[in-house]
C-alpha cells in the first residue's frame, strides 16, 4: 500500500510539472524566446495588417494608453455595437497615431492623424462607423491607402 501512495504521488508530480512547463512557456522554443502568440489579421486594398481587438467598454477605454511604440505593421480595431459618430482623444497614449474610420461595410470613411498625449482634441469621425482602427502616424500615407479603400475583416 505504501509502494502504491509514492508511485501515485511521484505520477502526479510529473503531471503536475508537465503542467507547469506548459503553462510557463514550454512549448518547445529554445531558452531565452518568449512565446508570442499570433495576431489576427484584416486586409485593407491587399495589404495586411496585424490587429488586436478591442470590442468592450474596457478595452476600447483602454486602447493603446501607456504605451511606448507599436510595432509597424500592427495595429487596434475597436469594434462598436452600432454604427454612430465616433469620437475618439489621445490620453496617456504616447504613440503619435493615425485613427481610421470604418463603416459597416469596411469602408473607410475618415482617416485622422492624433497626435500623442493632447487632451484637448477629440477625434470625431466625418461620418457614421462601426469601426476605428488606429495605426503608427502615417501608416496609411506610407501604404497609399486613404478614404474610400476597403477592410476585409
Amino acid at each position: 500500500m505504501k509502494t502504491d501512495k509514492l508511485t501515485i504521488l511521484s505520477n502526479l508530480f510529473v503531471a503536475l510539472s508537465v503542467l507547469v512547463s506548459i503553462g510557463c512557456g514550454g512549448d518547445g522554443r529554445t531558452s531565452g524566446e518568449s512565446p508570442v502568440p499570433a495576431l489576427p489579421t484584416i486586409i485593407i486594398d491587399n495589404i495586411t495588417l496585424n490587429i488586436e481587438i478591442a470590442q468592450d467598454e474596457n478595452t476600447r477605454a483602454l486602447g493603446l494608453m501607456h504605451r511606448q511604440s507599436l510595432p509597424e505593421n500592427q495595429g487596434m480595431l475597436f469594434v462598436f455595437e452600432s454604427t454612430r459618430i465616433l469620437s475618439f482623444w489621445m490620453r496617456n497614449t504616447f504613440i503619435p497615431l493615425d485613427i481610421a474610420f470604418i463603416d459597416e461595410n469596411g469602408k473607410i470613411v475618415d482617416i485622422q492623424t492624433m497626435a500623442p498625449l493632447d487632451e484637448t482634441k477629440q477625434y470625431v469621425s466625418a461620418a457614421p462607423a462601426l469601426y476605428a482602427l488606429e495605426v503608427n502616424a502615417g501608416w496609411f500615407k506610407r501604404n497609399s491607402l486613404s478614404v474610400g479603400s476597403t477592410v476585409t475583416f
